[in-house]
């Protein structure tokens, strides 16, 4: 049902975008008024892309071969992305604490941490979770990023992805509610970024569809902060 309203919110949409644009024509002192209504068109149809995505996700969970079937090296996939984000806050001063995990690797020279699936779905799933854990921090303290090999419920080899914040972390009573669509959370982590409340809902989406598992804890050591785990069967096994 959402996605069907979805589609059929885009046309008059797209008509009231030409509207608010041959008024300007018309009436060039309401100028003030117009750029709200194109913002909070923008907001809508952003809003309707998000819906719509999340919809295709959830239906590609049924079969792989709707995926992109490309062979994703996650270790680059995440050393590129922890670069973009670094850039992005470099006047926040967060430490980006990232090590390749070569060790995995010695077993084979010319094996990869590869998944199967869309690197595109992929990147921006985990370009969230990381962008969120740069976010929720604070100054001088850290985002940690791990991936160790693991098996998911199937016993099927797999990469485990955990991302750590020091962000002060989630009510217990909400990390269960976290991934749901269009969930706003109590806690003041969430209260300040705004949004939807689509962003983790995509995440997971992606993860299922690549038929994967993903987990959100609070840290249990003196630090306050959230650990996000995503894990993904491997394209061949190399442990």
């Amino acid at each position: 049902m959402l996605s069907d309203i979805s589609h059929e919110l885009r046309s008059p949409l797209a008509r009231l975008d030409v509207a608010t644009e041959l008024t300007r024509d018309f009436a060039p002192d309401a100028s003030r008024y117009l750029d709200r209504i194109d913002k909070e068109s923008a907001r809508m149809n952003e809003l309707i892309e998000q819906i719509i995505h999340i919809q295709s996700l959830q239906m590609q969970q049924y079969t792989i071969d709707n995926l992109e079937n490309d062979a994703v090296d996650l270790v680059e996939l995440i050393t590129e992305i922890g670069k973009d984000v670094c850039f992005e806050f470099q006047n926040k001063d967060v430490h980006w604490q990232w090590t390749p995990p070569d060790v995995l690797l010695s077993s084979s020279s010319d094996a990869s941490l590869t998944v199967l699936g869309n690197q595109e779905q992929l990147h921006s799933a985990l370009e969230n979770i990381i962008r969120n854990a740069f976010m929720h921090t604070p100054a001088d303290s850290t985002v940690t990023a791990e991936v160790t090999k693991a098996r998911l419920d199937n016993k099927r080899d797999a990469i485990r992805i955990s991302i750590t914040d020091e962000g002060g972390g989630v009510a217990e009573k909400e990390l269960e509610r976290i991934f749901q669509p269009f969930v706003r959370l109590d806690s003041a982590r969430h209260r300040e970024t705004g949004g939807y409340g689509l962003g983790l809902a995509i995440v997971h989406a992606v993860v299922v569809a690549h038929k994967g598992q993903i987990n959100v804890c609070n840290r249990k050591d003196d630090i306050q902060g959230l650990i996000v785990q995503i894990v993904l069967p491997i394209h061949k096994s190399i442990f």
